[in-house]
């Protein structure tokens, strides 16, 4: 969240600076106005980079706004998918659901996800959190959640991402209990094999 608020006072001041410009036609002897977008994206991502590296260090707990830094770069649509498996516990084995949470994301423009405190240590390299889920017209969700350090970095966990997929229906081999078993009346559930024994 951050950083797209970085990203919005970037093409504020963009803006800014040029309505200085096209407004100076009879004004020539005032110095120039000096860009102000190549400094705010300096400080963009500085602030990300800043935000990238608490998620490397296994010592020290994660801030919220890299959590939610994180969480957005998940649903980011303008970031390949391949590029998203370091933020999901696993998802290596199926970067595809990225694009598929991407596109629920679109198809429900009004649901809103935060990471909240408290983070509270859940055991070795591994805390829990909240995360506010926002319906339209319905009061804020909160929702228990965990990050894990794995490979290097802290992620969402499996264990809270796979529910959240179950109930979007999504399948994904990263979480394989996600699939449903097809049922005794499924036509293509082929009959037990049975063996009679013939009498000696």
């Amino acid at each position: 969240m951050k950083f797209r608020k970085f990203l919005l006072v970037g093409v504020v001041a963009g803006a800014v600076t040029l309505t200085a410009a096209c407004g100076s036609d009879d004004k020539s002897d005032q110095p120039p106005v000096p860009p102000a977008t190549t400094t705010t994206s300096a400080a963009a991502t500085s602030a990300d980079n800043s935000l990238d590296a608490q998620l490397t260090d296994p010592n020290k707990k994660p801030t919220v706004a890299a959590l939610n830094d994180m969480l957005d770069k998940a649903l980011d649509p303008s970031i390949p998918a391949k590029d998203k498996t370091d933020l999901v516990e696993g998802s290596e084995v199926d970067p595809s659901l990225f694009n598929q949470l991407v596109k629920a994301k679109k198809e429900n423009p009004g649901v809103t996800y935060k990471i909240k405190n408290p983070i509270t240590k859940d055991g070795p390299k591994r805390y829990s959190v909240k995360v506010e889920v926002k319906l339209p017209d319905n009061p804020p969700q909160p929702l228990d959640a965990a990050i894990v350090f794995d490979n290097g970095r802290w992620k969402l966990s499996k264990t809270t991402v796979c529910p959240l997929l179950k109930m979007g229906e999504v399948a994904t081999p990263l979480c394989p209990e996600n699939s449903i078993a097809p049922s005794a009346s499924s036509p293509h559930k082929k009959p037990a094999k049975t063996t009679t024994k013939s009498a000696g």
